[in-house]
């Protein structure tokens, strides 16, 4: 299953990039606003072939994401592609047998969105992301402490932190769009964008605390619903 949502988003990606002219691959990811989508798409490569030779090791920190970019810096979209493409057979295998973090899906479906919003598409369909959205929704929830307490509803869910059965807890409601909240949660909307959702309660200190990369200010554009 995990392997099969690795192979979904790979094809998905690649149909949103064929036929990129130039100035495309050029543009800036406001997401990642040191890479472009040509670095992006090293990224991305870069993570499969490593995957694919159990070079894993300082898997998603900066030094590792940073090589991918670096080594790749010659190559042309062409052979970016056909890399991604020979390596996706041993990294879905990897990711069935559970030999490399189930996250590798969840950093493809978190740039999937980073490029998408750089190139101004619509949304990714419901099932390339929502599973994705729901599992690190509930991590966050379930791992908020302290006398303050949330609710988070969203895509027909509800999710509870561990403190709101106490009677004495601050507590907030959150009411808001998953796909929004997916993006949220993973550092890709700003703090004025995230007060901006439905709060019942008080949004501090959740519109810093929630995001699991840190908060940020920059705005970030916001893609129109799948057609």
């Amino acid at each position: 299953m995990v392997a099969a949502a690795y192979r979904s988003g790979h094809a998905r990606v690649v149909a949103l990039l064929e036929g990129l002219p130039d100035d495309g691959w050029r543009r800036p990811v406001p997401a990642c606003p040191d890479w472009t989508v040509r670095d992006l798409l090293a990224h991305l490569v870069g993570t499969s072939a490593d995957v694919a030779a159990r070079r894993t090791a300082g898997f998603a920190g900066p030094d590792w994401t940073a090589g991918h970019v670096r080594d790749r810096a010659d190559a042309d979209v062409g052979t970016l592609l056909a890399e991604w493409e020979e390596s996706l057979p041993a990294t879905a295998e990897a990711l069935d047998e559970r030999r490399v973090p189930a996250a590798v899906v969840g950093d493809l479906t978190v740039h999937e969105g980073d490029l998408v919003e750089a190139l101004g598409a619509p949304r990714p369909p419901w099932d390339g992301w929502a599973p994705t959205a729901s599992v690190l929704v509930r991590q966050v929830v379930k791992g908020i402490r302290g006398p303050q307490a949330l609710v988070v509803r969203a895509g027909g869910t509800e999710w509870r932190s561990p403190e709101d059965t106490r009677e004495d807890v601050v507590r907030s409601v959150l009411r808001v769009d998953l796909y929004e909240l997916y993006r949220g949660l993973s550092s890709r909307r700003s703090r004025a964008q995230m007060r901006g959702w439905d709060w019942e309660g008080p949004t501090d200190p959740w519109v810093d605390g929630l995001p699991v990369h840190g908060p940020r200010d920059d705005e970030q554009p916001v893609p129109p619903p799948p057609v």
